[in-house]
């Protein structure tokens, strides 16, 4: 497998605390995988009072994207500078198309998670859209992760979808860290059923995984890899196994129009409430549209 990133990152960077230390940590991931980092701001733009065009001026634009470059480059210690090349793309509307637009041409889309708000409920906040429509692999970063190296890079694996996706950006990031990779698989008890043949499911799940991480064990012989099933809803046993130190990879699939949906998945509920960042690499759907 590949494992070497050669487009870099972008982190889209609004001023807020939370932007902030999404950059923290979208700096040490450009810096371990030794790409270049670019950050992305976004000026929404009022509109005139009297005819529909945007009232701004370049200059003004500019020197906004020049402020916030300047505040995360003071977030650099001066010994790490030099380290990572940073730079800054402006762009005139809402943030979350500019990065959705940026992710089809890098390796990594990084963005802040804000605190507890609708996202829980309705699709809508920036992480959100941006995690739902981007091209490529999304990271969210939430204000408790610590913004260096993982400790863990732990996969949530899901045998309804091809895992190859997040398994990549998994053992990408793993390589990169020097850290092992977990795949964890949560064996539903939905029925009576399904509890009295539990042992014969957990084995058969079992035998699965460990199928699964042998094969990448030897596209990635570098990488610790080990694997584990437990017995419960997917949500909770992901949210009691990682930490902040840790970097969680999910699947999912692409929303490729931008429009409003209900949470509910596995992806969508652990985007808003894991301790540690979470990435999701997509899985493409076949003759998907494109927006």
């Amino acid at each position: 497998m590949d494992e070497t990133w050669t487009r870099g990152i972008v982190v889209g960077v609004d001023g807020s605390p939370e932007s902030y230390h999404a950059f923290d940590w979208a700096r040490a991931a450009a810096a371990r995988h030794h790409v270049p980092l670019t950050v992305s701001h976004a000026e929404a733009v009022p509109i005139g009072p009297i005819t529909p065009v945007p009232a701004y001026e370049i200059e003004s634009l500019q020197s906004a994207t020049q402020r916030i470059l300047s505040r995360v480059n003071d977030r650099i210690e001066p010994a790490d500078r030099g380290a990572v090349h940073v730079d800054a793309v402006p762009s005139v509307g809402a943030p979350a198309p500019a990065l959705v637009h940026a992710s089809r041409d890098v390796d990594l889309v990084v963005v802040g998670r804000r605190g507890a708000d609708v996202t829980r409920h309705l699709l809508g906040s920036v992480s959100s859209t941006v995690v739902a429509h981007a091209h490529g692999p999304a990271a969210v970063v939430p204000i408790k992760a610590r913004p260096g190296d993982p400790e863990r890079v732990v996969v949530g694996i899901g045998f309804d979808d091809d895992p190859t996706a997040p398994l990549e950006l998994a053992f990408a990031e793993a390589h990169a860290a020097g850290c092992p990779v977990v795949l964890l698989h949560a064996v539903q008890r939905s029925t009576r059923v399904a509890c009295e043949a539990g042992a014969g499911r957990v084995a058969g799940v079992e035998a699965a995984l460990k199928g699964l991480a042998y094969r990448w064990k030897e596209l990635a012989p570098d990488v610790e890899c080990r694997e584990e099933v437990r017995t419960g809803d997917p949500v909770d046993i992901l949210l009691e196994h990682v930490t902040p130190s840790d970097l969680l990879v999910l699947g999912g699939h692409r929303h490729p129009r931008f429009v409003g949906r209900l949470l509910g998945s596995v992806p969508d509920v652990l985007l808003g409430d894991a301790p540690c960042v979470v990435a999701v690499a997509h899985t493409a759907r076949p003759h998907a549209a494109t927006d």
